[in-house]
């Protein structure tokens, strides 16, 4: 089978290893769900052999019911009707499949079989696919009526599960070296990037590097830091190191379930959750949808956490995704909340204005985009000072960023001190600017200078399209010089 997933992380960095001890022991399989396999074990030495051997064979185990890859697993048997009956653990994933296409309807789906098969023919004749042809065969899957207890194969589409099948395995895969253990403190397992891990109450989670899925480089140098999970799972969906060629064009292998067609300006996604199961879904999920949108799922979302990643590098964190980040903890993070309202204006022809907020150094560089309201590059572009000094440079912006604009009102949001590029900022003096234009409307631009370092609250109100923009900046930054201030 081939890798569900590319490898991000690299097994020398993967875990911190001055954090080892003399009971942990550590384990590397090449050639394990198409990828490497990457076990580490707080135990005594048999246990630990024990451990590996149970975890091995259940990935072996299970690849032979979920690989697309092997032609004689479950899966493919199904396809050429050879099986017309499932096996229990087939059932079980047909039923996961179920549970998060309903969960997210238009994102995730285990349908795409025949759609990747398209896919697949026409990368090998280097002819690109039929847009509506694969736009049919995807809809055929998403609307089928196909049910489990119809206790039949289904007839509308082929089921394919690389979505999750990986995140299950890992997860079922530590179940059975727990059992072949009971005596492990801690364990973690990591298979092409992915991993889940586990210890005991009251013993110290390992760090993990995470990887930069936009930036491959084993040495790790390009790191987005590292992380401490507490009996979670992470995954990652990235589009960098697995596309198709099709003559001159690139396409993402991560296909949008409600059309078989991958995004334009795709994303890559890292997703911190309990079960690497739902970390796998999740992050399949997320890397289709609109950036928005997919934050506004995680926020909704109990124990989920994530973070989106554009082409040229711009970081789209969960409210609580650093947090996680203990490097950080070393220097005393900016925090900043940022209010601002946008008057009620009587007019038979009011149009919604378009919002840039942003944050920019004395250079007048643009740090910090922080919200943008509004999609339409005619008139975002009408916000003439946003546009000169960042929206002409990285239109792509409006495509993962921006957000209708609500009624009047008030908005609220908050700056952790980060910018576009997820480092944190230094002290120094900076600017938080709204402007704002309307459609058969005007224009204004409000600015509030501060010095990131020292406590302020200020509120500035506005003439016309603003009403009033507040920023209060509570937490001093304290001896972080990540990124300069000029």
């Amino acid at each position: 089978m081939k890798q569900f997933l590319t490898p991000l992380l690299s097994i020398g960095c993967l875990l911190n290893s001055g954090m080892m001890t003399a009971g942990i022991v550590d384990f590397h399989n090449d050639n394990v769900l198409g990828t490497s396999m990457h076990l580490r074990i707080d135990a005594n030495d048999q246990e630990a052999k024990l451990a590996e051997q149970a975890a091995l064979a259940e990935i072996h185990r299970l690849e032979k019911i979920y690989s697309s890859y092997d032609s004689e697993s479950e899966l493919m048997q199904i396809r050429r009707g050879v099986i017309s009956t499932l096996s229990p653990e087939m059932h079980t994933m047909v039923s996961l499949c179920q549970q998060w296409q309903k969960e997210l309807p238009m994102a995730f789906s285990c349908r795409l079989g025949s759609v990747i098969e398209a896919w697949n023919e026409a990368e090998k004749k280097q002819e690109r696919p039929d847009r509506k042809a694969i736009r049919a065969l995807a809809r055929k899957a998403l609307y089928s009526e196909y049910t489990l207890s119809d206790a039949e194969i289904p007839k509308d589409f082929s089921w394919e599960f690389s979505a999750i099948a990986k995140g299950y395995i890992i997860d079922q895969a530590i179940a059975q070296a727990r059992k072949a253990a009971p005596a492990a403190n801690a364990l973690t397992l990591e298979i092409g990037g992915d991993i889940r891990q586990w210890q005991k109450p009251g013993s110290k989670a390992w760090a993990i590097s995470l990887a930069n899925p936009n930036q491959l480089d084993d040495s790790q140098q390009n790191s987005l830091g590292n992380i401490q999970l507490n009996n979670q799972a992470i995954a990652y969906s990235g589009h960098q190191a697995r596309s198709r060629k099709i003559g001159r064009r690139q396409f993402s292998h991560i296909l949008q379930a409600r059309d078989g067609w991958p995004r334009d300006f795709p994303h890559s996604v890292v997703v911190i959750a309990p079960t690497a199961t739902k970390a796998d879904a999740i992050a399949t999920a997320l890397s289709t949808m609109d950036v928005d949108k997919a934050l506004d799922w995680v926020e909704q979302t109990k124990q989920v956490e994530a973070l989106l990643i554009s082409e040229d590098g711009r970081q789209f964190a969960s409210s609580a995704w650093h947090s996680s980040d203990h490097e950080d903890s070393k220097a005393e993070l900016a925090s900043a909340n940022i209010r601002f309202a946008l008057p009620k204006i009587r007019s038979g022809n009011y149009r919604k204005p378009y919002v840039a907020l942003w944050i920019e150094n004395k250079k007048r560089k643009v740090v910090k985009n922080l919200l943008l309201l509004g999609d339409s590059e005619r008139w975002m572009s009408e916000n003439s000072v946003w546009w000169r000094r960042q929206g002409r440079k990285t239109p792509t912006l409006l495509d993962v960023m921006a957000r209708p604009t609500r009624r009047a009102g008030e908005y609220q949001l908050q700056w952790s001190g980060r910018d576009d590029f997820g480092k944190a900022v230094a002290a120094g003096q900076y600017q938080l600017i709204i402007e704002a234009a309307r459609e058969h409307g005007g224009h204004e631009k409000i600015s509030i200078p501060f010095e990131l370092g020292k406590p302020i609250k200020q509120t500035e109100k506005g003439q016309k399209e603003i009403q009033y923009i507040e920023l209060e900046l509570r937490s001093p930054l304290v001896g972080n010089a990540e990124i300069a201030a000029n």
